[in-house]
């Protein structure tokens, strides 16, 4: 027999102390939401929701606006709880844009991020107010064209200073405008009548756990806004540093120093010298990441080949993440047996995979204790990247209920839909209705 993983144990003392033989999430008993909604479910505790913004919030100073990055969990019961703990928002699609007007949040500070935005992202940034963080010359005729907006020029730097695990600057990049392209832009950008340009966003990357690299981009990017304020002749109002704080998720990831950020960006704000600038930080996984869980069921347990194979009721379809899609070494997620935390992990290899038809629907696998049907594990670190990052239509299986717990009271924020759910777009020819 072994201990259960080192990260996995961290999480539950850190996040969920409350926890005894079985998980508790804000405040109720895996079994007992497991009764009481079903399961697969993506499972978030609102208080922890609540906690880890007003520790950012705090940490990074009131001169600095927190923009909750709704990619990470576009939930609009989600967006509604970090607008009401004082975060604005991140958007990425028209649809998150709905989303917030659907929540009633669109009246805080918003911003767009997206190398292919279109005439339906302009509109709907016009009709709430939100501020375009543009990526090229085309984007900014198209914008203008289809009827103009406020925008910030997203700036590609010549060199990612940060050591982000996804990097999304430096080089030749889809995203943002290159350094040496910038004056040329926002000289165009001031000819035109409809389009405003009030200031400079970047994004260097996601799961980035090297705080002082993420300063030196922030420098690079005011030093860039000075440079182009001279050019320009006037100042600019707006500076958005981007995120991509790290958040553990694996058994090899560190932690981000939140509180060197946030002495770094004082003693930046301050070098600024600037009383009307507004500055900004987005952020999504840092902020979410450690609130959810995905709780999942075992339906059957068999022997093959030597090895045993416990078959969940979620799959991969539902937390791509977990089964690591989109990585090039497939890591297991922090998990436990949610049912049964007291129990020791053995050292026999258990093999976790869901309920799809292809050998992709699997979850590399850390110890865990001894599986029988009826058993429920939890993926733990998954209030962000979850069911939005995956392919929820592969196989037409329902999506996930989603369920926000706060002090004990459980709210279901996304029902699951009828098995026919798939079927609610699609037309035949020569059918109507």
């Amino acid at each position: 027999m072994s201990e259960m993983p080192s990260l996995a144990k961290r999480i539950l003392e850190e996040y969920f102390p409350a926890s005894g033989d079985q998980l508790v999430v804000g405040g109720r008993s895996v079994r007992e939401l497991a009764s009481k909604i079903g399961t697969p479910a993506y499972i978030y505790d609102a208080e922890l929701l609540r906690s880890r913004l007003e520790t950012v919030r705090t940490t990074l100073g009131p001169r600095v606006q927190v923009l909750f990055a709704m990619k990470a969990n576009p939930n609009a019961a989600i967006a509604q709880l970090m607008t009401e703990g004082g975060a604005g928002l991140e958007v990425a699609s028209a649809g998150e844009i709905a989303a917030a007007a659907f929540a009633g949040v669109t009246s805080v500070p918003m911003q767009f991020a997206g190398p292919g935005k279109d005439e339906e992202d302009f509109a709907l940034a016009r009709q709430h107010d939100v501020t375009l963080n543009v990526e090229s010359k085309a984007e900014v005729d198209a914008l203008s064209k289809s009827g103009g907006g406020r925008v910030a020029i997203r700036v590609n730097p010549p060199a990612n200073k940060t050591k982000s695990r996804m990097r999304m600057s430096g080089g030749s990049a889809k995203f943002g405008v290159d350094v040496d392209d910038l004056a040329g832009l926002a000289t165009h950008i001031d000819t035109l009548d409809n389009v405003e340009l009030v200031g400079l966003h970047t994004y260097a990357g996601t799961q980035n756990f090297d705080a002082e690299g993420w300063l030196a981009n922030a420098h690079f990017l005011l030093d860039t806004m000075k440079d182009l304020e001279r050019h320009l002749g006037r100042t600019l109002r707006t500076l958005n540093f981007g995120g991509g704080f790290g958040e553990a998720c694996f058994e090899s990831d560190g932690r981000f120093d939140l509180d060197a950020a946030g002495e770094g960006l004082a003693e930046l704000i301050s070098k600024d010298g600037r009383d009307d600038r507004e500055y900004f930080v987005e952020l999504g996984r840092y902020l979410c990441a450690h609130a959810g869980i995905f709780l999942t069921e075992v339906r059957y347990v068999k022997e093959s080949g030597g090895n045993e194979h416990a078959i969940l009721d979620g799959g991969m379809h539902q937390h791509a993440a977990a089964a690591g899609l989109g990585t090039v070494i497939r890591r297991p997620f922090p998990m436990v047996k949610a049912s049964s935390l007291k129990e020791e992990a053995r050292d026999e290899k258990c093999f976790l995979g869901g309920p799809l038809c292809t050998p992709a629907d699997a979850f590399p696998t850390p110890s865990l204790p001894p599986l029988k049907a009826g058993d429920l594990v939890a993926f733990l670190a998954s209030g962000a990247y979850g069911l939005s990052f995956s392919n929820a239509l592969f196989l037409s299986h329902p999506t996930p209920t989603e369920v926000l717990v706060d002090k004990g009271v459980v709210h279901i924020i996304r029902e699951r839909p009828p098995v026919d759910a798939p079927l609610r777009d699609q037309r035949l020819p020569g059918r109507s209705g």
